[in-house]
């Protein structure tokens, strides 16, 4: 226990953390959870990006050097070799996994619950009316390849979303949503 909050102090001042984050549950438990080497590289610069943005010293030097390493490491693998765009304002839970993470494009308003599952092409995105209303996704959410999230929706806990189903309005828990345009083929 020691040992682990040492190391916690020491990425703390490394990082120049203010102390309102444990970076080794906030960071590394993400990371081991993921099902592939991808995925790892995903989520940790995700949560370097989410750190540095919430969490380190208002302007200090150890911030915009971090923030330059983030923005780096976001071109070059997130957006380089993985073609995803995810944001470090967009909000995902502790414990999602990105199964395969190509092609994920989250938009930097969206919302997404912890212990959700992400496989390639998802589109979590506002309508591009002039309003930047996203998706409020709940825990626990599947999401099948080729998904979109479209707009000011909401989808409750323990949904299910089909591959290559488009979903333009809201869903209660427990939904189960296939097709074009989303329908909940869940009767219970």
């Amino acid at each position: 226990m020691r040992i682990t909050n040492f190391k916690n102090q020491v990425i703390k001042e490394i990082l120049g953390l203010d102390g309102r984050v444990e970076f080794s549950e906030y960071v590394w438990h993400d990371v081991k959870i993921q099902p592939e080497y991808w995925s790892k590289r995903l989520v940790f610069i995700y949560r370097l990006g989410r750190i540095n943005l919430y969490y380190s010293k208002k302007n200090s030097l150890r911030k915009k050097i971090w923030r330059k390493i983030y923005l780096h490491l976001n071109l070059k693998i997130t957006e380089g070799k993985l073609n995803s765009h995810i944001p470090a304002s967009a909000y995902i839970g502790q414990g999602t996994k990105f199964y395969h993470p190509y092609n994920v494009i989250i938009n930097s308003h969206s919302y997404i619950g912890g212990n959700s599952t992400l496989r390639h092409n998802i589109t979590i995105g506002n309508a591009g009316n002039g309003t930047q209303e996203s998706p409020h996704i709940e825990h626990s959410t599947s999401f099948g390849a080729g998904a979109a999230l479209i707009g000011p929706i909401n989808i409750g806990h323990h949904s299910k979303i089909g591959a290559n189903s488009v979903v333009t309005k809201s869903f209660p828990e427990y939904s189960t949503i296939v097709g074009v345009p989303g329908k909940n083929i869940n009767r219970s």
